[in-house]
């Protein structure tokens, strides 16, 4: 059964799926067989899988690839606005893996997005949660504070540098 699966999981990731490629690389992570795991993870990231760039980005890092590594983080941040990607960004850049120039795109990417985070008045707080309590929110609003506390990091960073 196993091995009929694989087989077709291959068939599929051939042909270009990147989940099954992601799975199968997964499989043989598992197995320990890194050489496949390896292989099959950057074609699945190749097809702009969110999870295998993240974790290929992650490889990358690892094996002192930083360019590349980093260009995979921008493009999950710029497709995906990534709050994990942007401030492995700006870690990378603490850390003398990154350039200015990344770092001012990753601002200026933040500055796109939607970052209100002002608190919801009372009718559309009971008419989305049934709830009259300041303490619920959405997850566009906690994203919102999280690119909101990446940019004032990245601020920082410049007015140092």
């Amino acid at each position: 059964m196993q091995k009929e699966l694989l087989k077709q999981l291959q068939t599929w990731a051939q042909a270009g799926d990147g989940d099954c490629a992601y799975k199968l690389a997964t499989i043989y992570r598992t197995d320990g067989d890194f050489k496949n795991y390896v292989e099959w993870l950057e074609k699945s990231a190749a097809t702009k899988n969110f999870d295998a760039m993240k974790e290929y980005a992650e490889y990358l890092r690892e094996g002192a690839d930083y360019e590349k590594a980093l260009a995979i983080y921008k493009e999950l941040a710029e497709t995906f606005c990534d709050e994990e990607s942007m401030e492995n960004i700006v870690d990378m850049y603490e850390q003398g893996q990154g350039d200015k120039d990344t770092l001012i795109f990753v601002l200026k990417l933040i500055d796109k997005c939607f970052n209100e985070i002002y608190p919801m008045n009372n009718f559309a707080r009971v008419f989305v949660f049934q709830t009259y309590r300041y303490n619920e929110c959405t997850w566009e609003y906690l994203q919102a504070v999280e690119r909101r506390r990446i940019a004032a990091r990245i601020r920082k960073i410049l007015a140092e540098n």
